[in-house]
């Protein structure tokens, strides 16, 4: 057997591979950032709330995601992310250099999403295009895992290059890796689009681009899937990213643990996040199912926020923490797989905006509340309002979805 066989998708599918490569790398980075500027805001006796605003900054222009999943199906989608990686790489590179105070830290950090809000719907659309609906599955669960690892070793890596050399040096490594993503995307074949490449910008300017927006979430409001995935992820989120700013107060004040337990809860978390894709992978599970990857999904998630919350101590709030990182890998692969069987090729990249989009809103305000149940009460008590939540959004979308698609292969 030859090595191109022995990686399978990966192997004999070249442009996925890249594709696969510079996402994996990008999230790596990513995360490293993120575990680095909380482990730094907290060491200056940043609060909960000022914690929450960071977080928030860093959600809200995902508000975007229709703009930008729009802008995916008409423009070629490799320019797209190979203009985003490279703005993101001079944000960083200015965070690394400059080091500002809390407020412009903010201000970069929300324009360092805003240009991970404009590569979303671009890379996610991508997939489809550059794999045979047979893989598509297999092809979600690749790069969930993959990116889940970058999750899983990025905390790590970040609480460990802080304790080390401080949020510089996580923050340089940030910037390595959208040069690194940046030329793998260069190997992307063009994408084209309703505009062509050379076209793009004058095509934005004579058509009905607003219209077009409009269209994608009209399409999501009418159609039963899309519409289930995008309530279920926006109250999901809602609930769920309350541990953004919960799971720091928790290690570190709450049960005492040192700056690399933080890496560490994060870390085994992702772990479970890849481990639940690659279980897919190796069995066949539910592969005609998305949907019961989905509701599956959501229960480990509401059980292991519940279980954390009642954790005694950080072992046990790392394994309990650890459940819900399966849970979320799951619910990827289900939302991801479930919008790209059921939608139209032409409408993928608006229909992965309208659905991510308004997540940002979910996240942000997940921050605050979490910040603010924090301050007022404890984090163990922000992990059970979590749980509590995400086992009603299970019963919600478990009602919602289509019954065809939770029964019929």
């Amino acid at each position: 057997m030859s090595w191109r066989e022995r990686l399978g998708l990966l192997g004999r599918n070249q442009a996925y591979a890249a594709l696969w490569g510079a996402r994996t790398v990008s999230t790596l980075g990513n995360w490293v950032t993120l575990t680095a500027l909380l482990l730094y805001l907290e060491s200056i006796g940043a609060s909960g709330l000022q914690i929450g605003i960071m977080l928030a900054a860093r959600e809200l222009p995902h508000l975007l995601g229709p703009v930008a999943g729009a802008l995916a199906d008409r423009v070629d989608q490799k320019r797209v992310m190979i203009g985003c990686d490279l703005t993101n790489s001079l944000l960083i590179g200015l965070i690394l250099i400059w080091l500002p105070s809390f407020s412009i830290l903010v201000a970069l950090v929300a324009a360092s999403s805003l240009t991970a809000a404009l590569f979303m719907p671009s890379g996610k659309s991508a997939v489809p295009k550059l794999v045979d609906q047979s893989d598509l599955t297999s092809a979600n669960a690749l790069l969930g895992s993959s990116t889940n690892l970058s999750f899983a070793v990025g905390p790590v890596i970040g609480a460990a290059l802080f304790a080390v050399v401080g949020v510089r040096g996580a923050l340089l490594l940030d910037v390595l890796t959208f040069l690194i993503s940046f030329s793998l995307l260069l190997r992307l074949p063009a994408f084209g689009g309703a505009a062509t490449a050379d076209g793009a910008v004058e095509s934005l300017r004579t058509t009905r681009f607003v219209d077009e927006v409009r269209d994608g979430v009209t399409f999501v409001a009418r159609h039963k899937v899309a519409r289930a995935v995008a309530i279920g992820m926006f109250l999901g989120v809602l609930f769920a990213a309350i541990d953004n700013v919960a799971l720091v107060f928790l290690i570190r004040d709450s049960l005492g643990g040192p700056e690399i337990a933080l890496g560490t809860a994060l870390g085994f978390y992702a772990v479970m996040m890849v481990l639940a894709p690659l279980i897919l992978i190796r069995f066949e599970l539910f592969r005609a199912r998305p949907s019961l990857i989905l509701l599956v999904g959501l229960l480990l998630t509401s059980a292991g926020m519940f279980l954390t919350g009642l954790s005694p101590v950080v072992a046990a709030a790392v394994a309990a923490y650890a459940i819900a990182g399966a849970g979320n890998g799951l619910e990827n692969i289900g939302i991801d797989t479930l919008i790209g069987r059921s939608v139209p090729r032409d409408k993928l990249g608006r229909a992965f905006g309208v659905v991510y989009g308004p997540i940002a809103i979910a996240a942000g305000l997940a921050a605050l509340i979490g910040g603010q149940i924090v301050d007022l009460t404890s984090p163990s008590t922000a992990f059970l309002v979590a749980g509590t939540g995400v086992g009603v959004v299970f019963l919600l979308v478990w009602k919602m979805l289509p019954r065809e698609l939770q029964e019929n292969r």
